[in-house]
């Protein structure tokens, strides 16, 4: 078009019109608009140059009685406004051309005027913002946009002009080859990027070719209009991958919840391999769901009420896919994203610990050689036998093997070793469910607590676990048990003075010929129950 009207007008009258503070339309022979200034195109609101566009689309009453005249004039958005209008005529070598001058009323002017200085505010307040910005009219076409906005998309900066719709845009970047954005489908990509534009608010992630990441932040005016930020945030993404790599990569179990229901979010490789199930099973679970299940709500009570970050003070249990029982400590941090509140857990494995703990509890208390609870396993045991029973119900056995002492001179330690495992053995089988302890050497004890009418089955069937011989190294050895028995309260309600009374019964029994068990009576006196086994 350009090239057309200049053939047509002498370049002296092209930059009088363009300079012509009036909007100024030039016509040829049979009404056609073959130039229009800067004046005319904001006048009736056109994109660019007219092409094949008639005078009278614009001005109704053309052709006009007069020279001079104010006509209703009909702009390019439907508005009908009164204006002065001055006609001049003069022949050209492509024929008669017309030059319509337009002055509009004084209070068009003036609103004219408003208008162009908003612009320009306008235009210079997007180009101070450090994003990319696009202004959008209620028909989705480019209305103003900053240098930012064009030297992002060098694909389209020069078809980029007031009036162009943003899909055909689009299209344009895509049929050129060298949009900036990553798209795998090009139609489906057109259909849901128009989708999400006309969407009141709309945000939108999408990768460049050269790596970098925008987002798309699409809001729309209260006119129809809609206004988008195009914002770098390639560093963030960065910043996201790096945390998520570390986050993945950590071999501690780690959780990421929601801090308001604490369904689990996201997890690590460690934390598949730790719990062994899958990530979607994981990510269906809250964060207490693998707890025991007497903790479980004591857990997620505290986490839905804390209120800061919290160290691992309390060793909690759970449970993994194969049903086995893990002791760990959480670990928790809280995060905020945005208005959303977030709890990232991490989980330390102390099972080993627990059960090495445990362990070396279990042999503080116990004898090594027989597994047997030790001696003082065995106060405490009868402490608190007392204490329950309120020194009522509880007896005590005191006993010491007979005939022992030859196996070790005989066999050697080792192999008495492996007798006084065999007599914890017979020991505890003869003890009906009671507590055996080994003292030490070859001395051993019962705890009984309950009825103490079973007394004497007890001390009989410890003495005839006996009968048998016990078989070392191919050759039978015969031993024996003596055995003394002291009860609460007849003898006290203090079990040192319990285990007093029954060590004197037992060497009573030892007295009277091994291999009995003997009674200790409350005024010491011998002999209130006896029994002999032969």
């Amino acid at each position: 078009m350009k090239a057309r009207w200049e053939k047509m007008l002498d370049a002296e009258i092209v930059a009088f019109l363009e300079a012509c503070p009036m909007a100024a339309l030039v016509l040829d022979a049979v009404g056609t608009i073959v130039f229009a200034n800067a004046g005319a195109l904001e006048l009736f609101i056109l994109s660019d140059a007219p092409h094949d566009l008639s005078v009278s689309d614009l001005i109704p009453e053309w052709p006009l009685p007069g020279a001079a005249s104010q006509p209703l004039l009909v702009t390019g958005a439907g508005h009908r406004r009164d204006c002065r209008v001055n006609v001049m005529t003069w022949p050209s070598t492509s024929g008669r051309l017309t030059a319509v001058l337009i002055e509009p009323g004084s209070e068009d002017r003036h609103a004219a005027v408003a208008a162009r200085e908003a612009n320009l505010r306008l235009r210079y307040v997007i180009e101070m913002l450090p994003e990319a910005v696009c202004v959008f009219d209620a028909s989705d076409r480019y209305v103003l946009w900053n240098e930012k906005y064009a030297e992002l998309y060098p694909d389209i900066a020069d078809h980029l002009k007031p009036g162009i719709a943003f899909e055909d845009i689009l299209k344009i970047s895509l049929a050129s080859g060298r949009m900036p954005e990553v798209v795998e489908d090009k139609d489906t990509w057109l259909k849901q990027r128009m989708r999400k534009f006309r969407q009141p608010v709309s945000q939108e992630e999408q990768q460049l070719q050269d790596g970098r990441w925008l987002r798309h932040d699409d809001r729309r005016t209260p006119d129809g209009g809609a206004i988008g930020m195009r914002i770098d945030i390639s560093e963030l993404k960065q910043r996201e991958e790096r945390l998520r790599q570390l986050f993945d990569a950590n071999p501690m179990p780690m959780l990421l919840c929601d801090g308001s229901n604490l369904q689990i979010l996201q997890v690590n490789r460690a934390a598949i391999d730790f719990y062994g199930f899958s990530k979607a099973t994981l990510l269906s679970r809250r964060a207490c769901d693998m707890h025991a299940e007497s903790e479980a709500d004591r857990f997620a009570d505290g986490l839905l009420e804390l209120e800061g970050d919290c160290e691992a003070r309390t060793v909690w249990r759970q449970r993994v896919a194969d049903g086995s029982e893990r002791h760990v400590l959480v670990y928790v941090r809280l995060l905020h994203e945005g208005l959303e509140r977030r709890l990232l857990l991490t989980i330390a494995d102390v099972s080993d610990r627990i059960l090495a703990e445990a362990e070396a509890n279990r042999l503080a208390r116990h004898d090594m050689l027989t597994g047997l609870p030790n001696r003082m396993c065995f106060y405490k045991a009868l402490d608190d036998a007392l204490k329950v029973n309120n020194g009522r119900s509880v007896a005590v056995f005191c006993l010491d093997l007979d005939g022992f002492k030859p196996v070790n001179d005989t066999f050697g330690h080792a192999a008495g070793d492996e007798v006084l495992k065999m007599v914890a053995e017979r020991l505890r089988g003869a003890a009906r469910d009671h507590m055996v302890a080994r003292l030490g050497g070859d001395e051993f004890a019962i705890l009984m607590t309950g009825e103490v009418g079973d007394v004497a089955d007890v001390a009989k069937g410890c003495i005839a676990a006996f009968k048998s011989s016990f078989r070392i190294e191919g050759t039978t050895v015969d031993i024996g048990i003596s055995i003394g028995v002291s009860a609460a309260p007849e003898n006290g309600e203090n079990g040192e003075v319990l285990i007093q009374e029954a060590d004197r019964a037992l060497y009573r029994a030892k007295a009277n010929g091994r291999n009995t068990w003997r009674m200790a009576s409350s005024d010491h006196r011998q002999q209130t129950v006896s029994a002999r086994v032969r």
